[in-house]
């Protein structure tokens, strides 16, 4: 698996650590408005403009890595227990035409068993109709028009439940799929959604309402969960996450956890992207006795979706924990 570099910082990330307690304060109050906070504005992290370019990247970083595999690597088992290599490429090449989907307003994505190079349903392909502000999209607005809208936070925290059904999918997606048509589907499914992504205004996407599948959400926050998708399986995969993507998944995590676990007595700190303050308890100041937490990026995300065990990770360096309060297992994962 991909490790990330907990040193790599720079000026624009600021002191993960100093703002520890104004960032943890912040999402603490957040997180106390629990299920209240469907449909309020912004995400548990909020939605950044460099976003969409982001998540471009990671696409672009995955694509290459699986451009490059030789052809006995795609039926071979992937880093994801049970899962091969194929069966975890089509399904991320899978979770970018979600976006593409709910631009059209049809929350069901266009990747086909069977199809060549394995799309189906117009636009993702980079053909067919844009991005959704046609009928499709109104009708299906319209028809759910009364629901909450969903945060990325409510959307992963439904994984687990699906977990089956989506393997299920992915086994039936790389069924006697050549490598060559498994390279093509992910080429052209990433840089179609990337084209149908662009072709939007900037200033529309964060507050633009989308169908997916978990429901009604804002543009913006469901690209937060794009993000998560193609970060974790990239790591599934053997890529090192494009730091910008990265930055993202690990700025929502720990606001999750912040939601989860609201408090001050545990100091999280995950360099250079963020630093939160979470757990009932005594406040974590200077001069009290120390609950710290220190976790290098790309294991805190392997912790949090469930791949690397807390115990490992201490075992190995990734993770640094001081204090009676610094055990977090009871916490993770955050997706499961």
């Amino acid at each position: 698996m991909a490790r990330g570099d907990a040193q790599d910082g720079d000026a624009q990330d600021g002191d993960a650590r100093g703002g520890a307690a104004r960032e943890g304060t912040a999402r603490g109050r957040a997180g106390r408005g629990g299920s209240a906070r469907r449909g309020g504005r912004g995400g548990a992290a909020g939605f950044a403009p460099a976003l969409p370019g982001a998540l471009e990247e990671q696409w672009k970083a995955i694509s290459g890595h699986v451009g490059g595999l030789p052809d006995e690597a795609f039926a071979a088992p992937s880093a994801l227990p049970g899962w091969t290599t194929a069966e975890l490429v089509l399904h991320t090449a899978r979770s970018a035409l979600a976006l593409s989907a709910a631009l059209r307003g049809d929350p069901a994505p266009g990747l086909a068993r069977g199809s060549t190079p394995g799309l189906a349903g117009g636009s993702a392909g980079g053909s067919g109709g844009g991005p959704a502000g046609g009928s499709g999209a109104e009708s299906s607005l319209a028809r759910t028009g009364g629901a909450p809208l969903v945060t990325a936070a409510d959307y992963l925290a439904g994984t687990g439940a699906r977990a089956e059904a989506i393997a299920a999918t992915a086994r039936d997606l790389a069924a006697g799929q050549a490598p060559e048509a498994v390279r093509v589907a992910f080429r052209d499914a990433v840089t179609g959604t990337a084209a149908d992504l662009a072709r939007l205004p900037p200033d529309e996407i964060a507050d633009r309402l989308v169908i997916t599948p978990g429901g009604r959400m804002r543009l913006g926050e469901f690209l937060l969960t794009r993000a998560v998708e193609a970060v974790v399986h990239g790591l599934d995969l053997g890529v090192p996450p494009a730091r910008p993507a990265l930055k993202t998944v690990v700025r929502l995590f720990t606001a999750m956890l912040a939601q989860r676990a609201p408090g001050h007595a545990v100091e999280l700190r995950v360099p250079p992207f963020s630093a939160v303050q979470i757990v009932e308890g005594p406040r974590h100041t200077r001069g009290t006795p120390p609950n710290v937490v220190e976790a290098d990026p790309a294991a805190f995300v392997l912790i949090a979706t469930g791949r690397l065990a807390w115990g490992a990770a201490l075992a190995d360096g990734r993770i640094r924990a001081s204090g009676e309060r610094a055990d977090l297992r009871f916490l993770l994962p955050l997706l499961a």
